[in-house]
């Protein structure tokens, strides 16, 4: 299978994708993730682990742990790792090898081609050690591309950038800052003048700024032995919890950072403007340099059809706020922004693997239809339905610079005006009318942070007539809004793998392109911004509206009062909003907790500022926390029904298998940590439970003669599963240290699907009473049957029962008739208040959480024919996951 590679060497997280097929996917390269850490850790012995491995051996050997060498390349100063001195190139060339080891075993075979990106600010010197790393690898014949070239290519495959269009890329990773200005022409992008940056700022400069912050309310009980081996791995997991609530408060307005050193074991509270604070120094450094690079260009903003955004760091929404304030354009997101260059550049691999163009499904946005119309969010993990018309990418050097060509200069016919120019060019690029008067701001970002106090970000597709004047709250086309849906959905039937690069070849039609030139117009006086752009000229073309099972009303309620171009004082509200918060001291409140006995100091805990960010969810959006499902194929039933474990990220088409998992495999659950899985196989009439790695790695049975879900106790080292005694299926609970066994019921009552409750004190179960399933509740310790009841006869038959992630409710499968076979319904830990939460004439059951709780998912459809389903508690949001003739089923998301 001839395939194309695209391969992003990040400072902290590397990322490849492969084209196949003319389709684009993510490869998983690490157990957890798609994506993983660019670090190389040195054995004793001189062997050398990449990746998740060098990670887990790093955190207790850090002086044999190389990270960060991306920001090195070119240093004639080796680095000293384990005692061994490295180049940064060398380094570099054993991830490369990695990455292509892994994928090549992955796709059955070395790529056709192969991608690799560099920041655009490299010079010819470090571009030349880059190609010796490539060559240090063995990697062959290698394209290089820019990394924002990359990203616009990328965003190409899904949306329409006409000939003559300008984009400037905002490129914020985990150790570097790029800016650039590229112009479609022809089959791919031209640079206008110079990229800027900022090579020492990015994602873990931010993670360094919260750590600091945290050991500076902790002052001197934060005191450790820097020689203690303890110690030294307390502050390694205390810095990955730092880096995983700075990515939480893209999506959140406050979290807690655990803190468990030596003696010390407390948490410490971070709300989302104290994280602004600390870090808008830095992003106002972008900011400059995204006008240097604008001044390059020879582009004034208002020719700008759009800010594209990429690299995990993007995701911050203070990123999306400033660049909206302070050039009054559209930003627009990708749903997983650190794989967008990887992405692109498998996309750059279509001229050498041949096929159809990466653009030929991108398709312009349908045209306005009268009426109501909502913005079409994207899944998370899928970018929207309309598409971006594209070329091909162009051929880069072997091994060679960036292929971007030399900066147009003049005013040729379909390109943008000069700077400061106001020469209204041909049709607006992607259609859609002037948005004139008091328009409202737009929609929330991606990720979700709906900004006040400023414009906001544009949710893709580029589909939508703007308003115009005081219009109606429900009123006129959407600006920025989706194309018309099918099959209820919003965006349509495009599906996307992994980070929305692919547009399949069954995307749905629509009216022609509006193609052209951005139009430079300057702004209305008095204009609002829409969607973060200001008042523009060129809105992004007509989007048709839809009937999506889930929307929001457009245009939403105006915000108080036009926001202003003006980045100094953006940033001063950001610095202003803590100080007002804490009144002079630290907000964060640390709770110490020794010896079992709970002490509260530091400030009381107040509500984030609304002048800077609000809810940081978007109500639209899906988790995308990993999704564990059986997968049937091809037969109906046994022995012709093969079942395996998957996992997905929900919104997302890839369905990746369970390295190692083979038929009879039927029940997949999480452990709470998400480090292993323990699996119901089932073979013939032999069923046993079985243990393994995330990564699919060191799989082992557990159980005999056990089967029936699978439930962890709360710190992993238990399972409760059902197993045979004396005939009779009984709760069993298992030591996972020990092997010990232990029988937990006696009756002879039919019972089953134990769950353990999330404090580890109870299991919930079904057991059948006077001819009806009910729900009742065992403690662990005490286990007198039948136990605490929660669902009586008056409920009716239930089975399926899981606990909530607080603990504080529980969904179950209520059994009904055949017109209504069965239902999902949700009853609080104490009995009260039993209610149906889905009510579709279809078999709804097996019911499982998503980790914040706010979600569920379940399987829909006959036993022979299940699908995936995920929803809301109050029943809206409703989504099918499983594409049209797949069976899935026992969904495990939490």
């Amino acid at each position: 299978m001839q395939y194309g590679l695209g391969i992003d060497l990040g400072t902290t997280q590397t990322a490849a994708a492969v084209r196949v097929d003319g389709r684009v996917e993510v490869v998983r390269l690490g157990g957890r993730r798609a994506e993983i850490p660019s670090l190389v850790f040195v054995k004793s012995d001189g062997g050398l682990l990449i990746g998740e491995a060098a990670e887990r051996r790093g955190q207790a050997e850090p002086a044999r742990l190389a990270r960060e060498f991306k920001r090195r390349m070119g240093d004639p100063v080796p680095i000293l790792v384990g005692g061994t001195p490295f180049s940064a190139h060398a380094l570099t060339a054993k991830l490369l090898r990695h990455v292509l080891d892994t994928v090549s075993q992955l796709q059955d075979g070395p790529p056709a081609a192969v991608t690799v990106t560099h920041p655009a600010n490299w010079g010819p010197y470090k571009r030349e050690q880059l190609d010796q790393a490539i060559k240090l690898a063995d990697a062959g014949a290698v394209q290089l591309r820019s990394e924002p070239e990359a990203a616009a290519l990328q965003h190409a495959t899904a949306r329409r950038i006409a000939s003559g269009e300008t984009v400037a890329v905002y490129d914020l990773g985990g150790g570097t800052f790029d800016v650039a200005v590229l112009r479609r022409d022809g089959d791919g992008f031209v640079l206008l003048g110079e990229p800027e940056g900022v090579e020492q700022l990015g994602g873990i400069d931010f993670d360094e700024a919260v750590f600091g912050h945290v050991l500076e309310v902790l002052g001197d009980k934060a005191q450790l032995d820097p020689g203690d081996p303890d110690a030294v791995s307390a502050l390694a997991r205390l810095r990955r919890d730092c880096v995983e609530a700075k990515e939480s408060l893209s999506f959140d307005t406050e979290t807690m950072i655990p803190v468990a050193l030596p003696g010390l074991h407390t948490r410490v509270r971070l709300n989302r403007s104290e994280l602004e604070s600390m870090i808008a120094p830095s992003l106002a450094d972008t900011i400059t340099a995204t006008q240097r690079a604008l001044r390059a260009a020879g582009v004034a903003p208002e020719q700008l059809s759009a800010f594209l955004l990429a690299g995990g760091s993007s995701r911050i929404p203070l990123v999306a706020q400033l660049l909206s304030t302070e050039f009054q354009r559209p930003v627009v997101a990708d749903p997983h922004p650190e794989h967008s260059i990887a992405m692109g550049a498998a996309v750059a691999t279509a001229v050498s693997t041949g096929g159809p163009s990466p653009f030929s499904a991108a398709v312009p946005p349908p045209r306005p239809a009268d009426g109501y119309s909502a913005v079409s969010a994207p899944q998370r993990g899928g970018a929207a339905a309309v598409g971006l018309a594209g070329a091909a990418a162009a051929s880069a050097p072997i091994n060679g610079g960036s292929p971007l060509a030399t900066p147009i200069s003049g005013n040729a016919a379909g390109s943008s005006p000069p700077y400061g120019g106001s020469t209204q060019a041909a049709s607006p690029p992607y259609g859609g009318a002037t948005p004139t008067g008091n328009a409202p701001a737009g929609s929330p970002a991606y990720g979700g942070a709906a900004q006040a106090g400023g414009p906001q970000v544009s949710s893709p597709p580029y589909g939508g007539a703007a308003p115009a004047g005081d219009s109606p709250a429900y009123g006129g086309g959407s600006a920025f809004g989706g194309g018309a849906p099918a099959n209820g959905a919003p965006g349509g039937t495009v599906a996307f793998s992994r980070g929305a690069a692919t547009v399949p070849g069954n995307a749905p039609t629509s009216g022609p392109a509006f193609s052209g030139a951005a139009t430079s117009t300057a702004p209305q006086a008095g204009a609002a911004p829409i969607s973060g752009a200001g008042a523009v000229n060129a809105a992004f073309g007509g989007g048709a509206p839809g009937v999506p099972q889930e929307s929001r009303p457009w245009p939403p309620p105006p915000l108080p009062g036009a926001p202003k171009r003006n980045l100094g004082k953006i940033l001063m509200i950001v610095a202003l909003a803590v100080a007002v918060l804490a009144g002079g001291t630290t907000t964060a409140l640390v709770l110490i907790n020794k010896n079992k006995d709970k002490e509260t100091t530091g400030g009381a805990p107040t509500e984030p500022s609304q002048a800077v960010s609000q809810a940081a969810v978007d109500p639209l959006a899906v988790p995308t926390d990993k999704m564990l499902i059986r997968v049937d194929t091809p037969g109906s039933g046994f022995p012709d029904k093969n079942s395996k474990i998957y996992e997905f990220t929900p919104g997302e088409d890839a369905r990746t298998l369970l390295p190692g998992s083979g038929p009879g495999d039927v029940l997949p659950k999480w452990s709470h940590s998400r480090e292993q899985i323990a699996i119901t196989h089932v073979n013939g009439d032999h069923s046993s439970i079985d243990i393994v790695n995330a990564d699919g790695g060191d799989r082992h049975e557990v159980a005999d003669e056990a089967g029936g879900r699978v439930a962890w106790s709360a710190d992993d080292k238990k399972l409760a599963f059902m197993k045979e005694f004396d005939g009779v299926n009984q709760i069993a609970v298992l030591n996972l240290e020990t092997s010990e066994l232990k029988q937990l019921t006696y009756s002879k009552t039919l019972k089953d699907d134990a769950m353990w409750s999330p404090d580890g004190a109870h299991i919930l179960y079904w057991l059948e009473k006077d001819g009806v399933k009910q729900i009742y509740e065992l403690t662990v310790a005490n286990p007198k049957e039948p136990g605490r009841q929660v669902t009586g006869p008056n409920v009716g038959p239930a089975n399926d029962p899981v606990y909530s992630p607080d603990g504080s409710q529980v969904l179950f499968t209520r059994e009904g008739n055949d017109a209504n076979p069965s239902d999902i319904w949700l009853v609080n830990i104490d009995g009260s208040d039993p209610r149906r939460v889905t009510s579709n004439p279809a078999r709804d059951m097996d019911p499982t959480w998503s980790p914040d709780g706010k979600w569920f998912a379940f399987v829909r459809g006959d036993y022979a024919k299940p699908t995936v389903v995920v929803q809301r508690l109050d029943g809206s949001g409703e989504k099918v996951l499983t594409k049209n003739g797949a069976r899935e089923g026992h969904p495990c998301w939490f």
